[in-house]
């Protein structure tokens, strides 16, 4: 592949560069786009991200950067959506597959670099974040972003998903869906939200609840074909209401009253999180960890 060419532009706080390069064997046409924008007062933020295919990153951004984004994409098949309102406090990012074309993530030639979308986002104010993502290798990094609500979507995939530092406001909501993938959610508490709720389809899914509570929570998991490992937190008390399938459940650790398994702590515990699972063909494992 050979460089074509080259642009960049500054306007409104905005800064957009792009080059583009092509690879006639391939009938492609790669473009590498990076736009960032400043704080400007902005005191809110709803943010929906768009991607169907490649690599997918987010991290915490620089302080004053409202968000910083760079993607590589095959011009042939995608267009770029870069949006934001000022007046609504919206900003809309991502690429659109054009019109009959089909997309998956193996499209690059061997030995050439995949597509991808990296994004860095404020960690000065509240977000409203929404993520809703296709055939992707996704590595998304939430923790220190101070963060409202979380909806995350994924289609066959592979996703880590980490909240490595405590949000430091209250969350309403954390929302996760992901379809044939293998999915990984760690320190979970750590996103201070008082509802979570997971939806699978097959795969290996892995939620880790450790993190820093700050809030009762409770969590609706609904696995299907696959294994649910949990991470449970053993200075928090845990509830789990259980409905399964030819599901196996490792016990250990909990006492049954009825139809509810409850740690040993549960009464005394300073925090609860009470888990609402439903499993079908597969098995829920539990791995008890001690407080850091």
């Amino acid at each position: 592949m050979t460089p074509r060419g080259a642009a960049g532009a500054r306007a409104g706080g905005w800064v957009l560069a792009a080059t583009m390069l092509t690879s006639p064997a391939a009938a492609q046409t790669w473009r590498t786009v990076t736009s960032a924008r400043q704080l400007h007062g902005e005191r809110e933020l709803a943010v929906q991200v768009e991607y169907g295919a490649g690599l997918f990153r987010i991290t915490p951004g620089a302080e004053g950067e409202l968000y910083r984004l760079e993607m590589r994409y095959d011009e042939e098949k995608f267009t770029p959506v870069r949006a934001f309102d000022a007046a609504a406090l919206t900003l809309r990012l991502g690429v659109r597959g054009r019109e009959g074309v089909r997309v998956s993530l193996g499209d690059s030639r061997r030995g050439e670099q995949p597509p991808y979308l990296h994004l860095g986002l404020s960690p000065d104010i509240p977000l409203a974040l929404d993520l809703r993502l296709g055939a992707v290798e996704s590595d998304v990094e939430l923790g220190g972003l101070a963060l409202q609500r979380v909806r995350y979507e994924t289609g066959a995939s592979e996703t880590s998903l980490r909240f490595s530092r405590p949000n430091p406001v209250a969350c309403t909501e954390l929302v996760m869906r992901a379809g044939a993938a293998e999915f990984e959610a760690r320190q979970l508490a750590n996103a201070n939200c008082a509802r979570v709720s997971f939806d699978g389809g097959v795969g290996r899914v892995l939620l880790d609840f450790t993190g820093a509570m700050r809030q009762n929570m409770e969590a609706d998991l609904n696995v299907g074909f696959g294994s649910l490992d949990l991470r449970l937190p053993r200075d928090v008390g845990i509830a789990v209401h259980l409905s399964r399938f030819l599901a196996s459940f490792d016990a250990a650790g909990f006492e049954k009253r009825g139809e509810v398994y409850y740690s040993a702590n549960w009464a005394s515990a300073r925090q609860r999180l009470t888990l609402r699972v439903n499993a079908s063909i597969g098995g829920v494992q539990v791995a008890w960890v001690a407080p850091q």
